[in-house]
């Protein structure tokens, strides 16, 4: 496909590398020179300098031949004008945009928004990142949660503790533990690398799980991989920015929250928007602000600033003085490759779930979802069918199919009802 990308920031570098190695051809429209020139040093694709929401600049990244435009530069406002534009100059272009700002995904604001000369798909970083951070609280013991089948499966990762029910013993022997779940072990990530496991692999202690299982029984799957799991009833949520505000607005009257913001007029507009949570005024990293919360009594505090260092270091010190659980949201990959889950034991790349997202709506009609783990694998959720390219896979037993290697098939959702895919499982026309 021939595809626009306006901005050059980290996620439309990292996106355009993706879709570049996929074999897609790309072009990449910002208004600084020098983050052209990083990009295409290193990556194989077009570049235009220029304000993407310009026509003469539209025309000169060749609007008129171009499949699909992803509008992911920092201004809203922007991203707005420039899908709008892109319709006005060729209808047929799909249109994709980051939008952040919370009066735009609801209301009339939403509908001028989706317009016919707007935007085709809204991605909402905020939303995505929230519902995550639910369904991590709401499980404990998780740290990544990746829902398919409408939410009927999932996959979900666990690290392996010491002392667990199937640490130390093969994988196969997961479903002898809980005969009456029906689950598989996926992938494992160990020593910086993912691992498509057999039956006869050990589980070892510090592990990276990826197993799936129907999502009803996720609790079940876990407590083989972990100690005894208590349930979150105090949670800190460290910044009041949009994704703090929409996280405790998700959270209230399920938890006792706290939110610490060090702007003070920001503190006052949250205390006004929400209904039950405390509102401090304050430094997340402060020790002896955490120390007067009793930051020992906290079940899991969360670091969701727009700084990563903030993050790091708050996370780091909660964790230290006493929180039962933390997570931390981490753009730079830099920080990730340093950051071990002794220090935090969550850690969200919010660059990678919206390139997630915006893979999963730049695919055919045979893929449905798609989601990016441990920056090394992905988990994909397709539809087989031979009119569109699986002839190979209809019909047959799992073990009867030639997957690439590492490739794993999991799980299948056919009619309604959920198969966990083992060697005599077979796949029929339109399963997923």
């Amino acid at each position: 496909m021939e595809i626009l990308i306006l901005g050059a920031g980290q996620v439309g570098t990292e996106l355009s590398e993706l879709l570049t190695n996929d074999g897609h051809n790309i072009t990449i429209v910002d208004t600084e020179a020098d983050r052209l020139q990083k990009a295409s040093s290193h990556i194989d694709l077009k570049t235009v300098e220029g304000n993407a929401s310009y026509p003469k600049v539209l025309e000169q990244a060749d609007i008129n031949n171009i499949d699909v435009a992803v509008a992911m530069m920092e201004s809203d406002e922007v991203n707005i004008i420039a899908c709008q534009m892109i319709k006005l100059l060729n209808n047929n272009t799909k249109t994709m945009a980051r939008i952040r700002t919370f009066e735009y995904l609801k209301g009339k604001g939403k509908q001028i928004v989706e317009g016919e000369q707007g935007i085709d798909v809204i991605i909402s970083p905020e939303e995505l990142i929230t519902a995550q951070i639910c369904r991590l609280i709401e499980n404990p013991g998780a740290t990544q949660i990746m829902d398919f089948a409408n939410g009927k499966v999932s996959m979900v990762s666990v690290k392996a503790k010491e002392g667990a029910p199937i640490t130390g013993h093969k994988v196969a022997e997961l479903r002898q533990h809980i005969p009456k779940v029906d689950t598989r072990i996926a992938a494992i990530y160990r020593e910086d690398k993912v691992i498509a496991p057999k039956g006869d692999d050990i589980v070892e202690t510090g592990d990276e799980v990826f197993f799936i299982t129907e999502s009803r029984d996720i609790k079940k799957v876990i407590s083989e991989l972990r100690v005894k799991e208590i349930a979150s009833k105090t949670i800190m949520i460290a910044g009041g920015g949009r994704i703090g505000r929409r996280l405790a607005e998700s959270l209230e009257g399920k938890f006792n929250l706290k939110i610490i913001e060090i702007n003070k007029d920001r503190c006052i507009y949250l205390s006004e928007k929400l209904d039950s949570s405390l509102v401090l005024n304050g430094d997340s990293s402060d020790s002896a602000l955490l120390e007067e919360e009793n930051i020992e009594k906290t079940d899991f505090f969360c670091s969701v600033t727009d700084d990563d260092e903030a993050n790091v270091m708050s996370s780091m010190l909660a964790k230290k003085m006493g929180a039962k659980k933390t997570l931390s949201l981490v753009n730079k990959n830099a920080y990730l490759d340093l950051i071990s889950k002794e220090q935090i034991d969550i850690t969200i790349n919010p660059s990678e779930i919206t390139i997630g997202s915006i893979l999963e709506n730049l695919s055919d009609e045979t893929q449905l979802k798609t989601y990016s783990f441990k920056r090394k694998g992905e988990a994909v959720e397709l539809i087989a069918t031979s009119r569109n390219g699986y002839p190979g896979v209809v019909g047959k037993q799992i073990d009867e199919i030639e997957l690439p290697r590492g490739c794993v098939i999991g799980a299948i959702f056919s009619e309604n009802a959920i198969k966990i895919a083992h060697h005599d499982t077979k796949i029929n026309e339109n399963d997923h």
